[in-house]
């Protein structure tokens, strides 16, 4: 049978099994850009398939002019039928399947070639036979890197070497993966880019609304979501449930997810069999609600907008990556997790509260005292909230087309400008805050200060990535300064001129220029970088914010 066959019925599906491709699509306009995605694609059951079809939604949600061929992993086991964005199926185990895709995309006219990798996604050693595809295929490669070891075998290295030697950008979702790939695996730090994993964008706070649903009125909510298997830490979270039970006889902890198929292959439901058994001995069996299922991802995101408490127990510290981490922060979850790669990055700054490896005791001290504070719960929610809008979907897709970019593609038409920065940022700020005015791209001193720019500045300080250090931290703090500095304790406002020689020019600024400081310090006070910058802005706030209640300005 040939490996790939023309279909040229835009209507029919392509299925796994006959391995077929359609006729690849036109451009879609002169100069338009194509990219050729590789990965596991939806309703296929894997956390790399729906992260690649939310890739294909958002970008081309962002860059609707951008023809996106998606070329989708499959096994010949599998009776998928994949919808009309998947142009054609690799199969796993066949090397010919691989060479056949790369012909098909240097025919198709790509212009970058995008690859989602996960070592188990591939077949061979260590899915080496995914190098039989990107060694042939003449558009630029990016390879967003699902697992990045710190200790790989000599498979896992000789693959991740070929990746490397052969990608322009690779996309890393953790500052702990880029620092990997450049001191284990050689990289260059111009290929690496961080990119924190995409969000959905949700309303906060509807708790409530979704325990409706679902019948747990009057119920504390802790749960963990993921395909089912050893590894995970279940188990102890389950020990830590009769302590909290004792203290909150109203939580219910959901276990949510199918066990993993390479598990049910091999024992059936027997490990899930055995953790149910170890909740029927510690007297919690009727406070854990099993849902074993593969859930779509709306009915997912449904389901953990009801959780009051996310839980990730993981045993380890190597899982890079978690998803619906990622998913459970921008929702509004406060989350209580082990201090593996990713959640000590993500919950940083006390966006969630970590806990250590297997202590079922910690566990059950830090859910209880949450559950026991609603208002420090409250607090970590909406926290964790704010630090998920960085993350939405739309923001992702900004970010990769910026890496497409920097491979030197033009996206729609228009000029590749490269990536925004921070140097212009660096350029008009001194050790007093930032100037107001440039002439061109050469701070104009004449001009001064203001508090109203400082302020601006703190928010847009708050809000820059990790990417951005050391020095958004530091700039946080030299704003923060200039708007304590700026508050005239005489006259009870906010003074808005400063010369270039930090001479105060009035006693006290516009109506909006205080109102605007006032705004900056209560968003410091919930997305500020560190625990001292967030207490500072509480305090400051408190102190000047009744001096808003006779302004007339809107």
């Amino acid at each position: 049978m040939n490996h790939i066959s023309q279909n040229l019925t835009p209507k029919n599906l392509t299925h796994c099994e006959k391995s077929t491709v359609r006729a690849y699509r036109p451009l879609t306009g002169a100069g338009a850009t194509r990219i050729a995605l590789i990965g596991g694609f939806t309703p296929r059951r894997c956390g790399i398939a729906t992260f690649t079809a939310d890739i294909y939604d958002s970008v081309k949600a962002a860059s609707p002019r951008t023809a996106i061929d998606v070329y989708a992993m499959a096994r010949a086991s599998e009776a998928i039928s994949f919808g009309p964005a998947v142009c054609a199926t690799i199969m796993d185990n066949d090397p010919a399947s691989y060479r056949a895709t790369a012909q098909t995309i240097n025919q198709s006219g790509a212009s970058v070639v995008w690859l989602q990798h996960e070592f188990g996604l591939f077949g061979g050693p260590a899915g080496n036979m995914i190098l039989e595809l990107v060694n042939h295929v003449a558009a630029p490669l990016i390879v967003t890197l699902h697992t990045v070891l710190h200790d790989p075998d000599q498979a896992q290295l000789s693959v991740m070497k070929n990746l490397i030697a052969r990608a322009s950008k690779l996309i890393v979702m953790s500052q702990c993966a880029a620092s990997l790939l450049d001191e284990v695996y050689g990289a260059d730090k111009d290929q690496i880019v961080l990119i924190q994993h995409g969000v959905p964008d949700r309303p906060f706070g509807r708790e409530d609304m979704f325990k409706q649903k679902r019948g747990w009125d009057g119920k504390k909510i802790l749960m963990t979501f993921g395909l089912l298997s050893p590894g995970k830490g279940i188990e102890a979270m389950i020990s830590a449930l009769p302590a909290i039970v004792e203290q909150h006889p109203d939580v219910l902890y959901c276990i949510v997810g199918a066990t993993h198929p390479n598990l049910l292959t091999r024992e059936g439901e027997a490990y899930r069999q055995r953790l149910k058994a170890q909740a029927t001995s510690l007297g919690v069996a009727d406070h854990v609600h099993w849902i074993d299922a593969f859930l779509e991802n709306e009915d997912l995101l449904d389901l953990i907008e009801a959780a009051d408490i996310y839980v990730t127990p993981y045993p380890g510290a190597a899982q890079s990556t978690s998803g619906t981490l990622s998913y459970a922060v921008a929702l509004g979850k406060a989350v209580v997790s082990t201090p593996y790669v990713h959640a000590s990055e993500l919950l940083a700054h006390d966006h969630g509260v970590l806990v250590p490896f297997n202590d079922s005791g910690a566990l059950a001290r830090e859910i209880g005292a949450l559950l026991a504070d609603p208002e420090r719960l409250l607090t970590i929610k909406r926290r964790a909230y704010a630090r998920g809008r960085s993350m939405i979907w739309p923001e992702f897709a900004r970010r990769c087309l910026e890496v497409v970019q920097e491979t030197g593609v033009t996206i729609n038409g228009a000029p590749n400008l490269g990536p925004p920065g921070i140097e212009g940022l660096l350029r008009i700020c001194d050790d007093t805050g930032i100037l107001q005015h440039s002439v061109f791209g050469v701070p104009n001193r004449a001009h001064g200060y203001c508090v109203d720019d400082n302020a601006r500045a703190l928010m847009l300080a708050n809000r820059l990535g990790i990417q951005a250090e050391p020095h958004g931290t530091r700039l946080s703090y030299v704003f923060a300064a200039f708007i304590e500095s700026a508050w005239n304790n005489d006259t009870q406002n906010f003074r808005n001129f400063m010369d270039f020689r930090r001479n105060w020019l009035e006693d006290a600024g516009s109506e909006d220029s205080c109102g605007r400081t006032i705004w900056a310090l209560g968003a410091t006070a919930q997305e500020g970088r560190s625990l001292s910058l967030r207490q500072w802005a509480r305090h400051l706030f408190d102190c000047t914010a009744p001096s808003a209640k006779g302004f007339g300005s809107p």
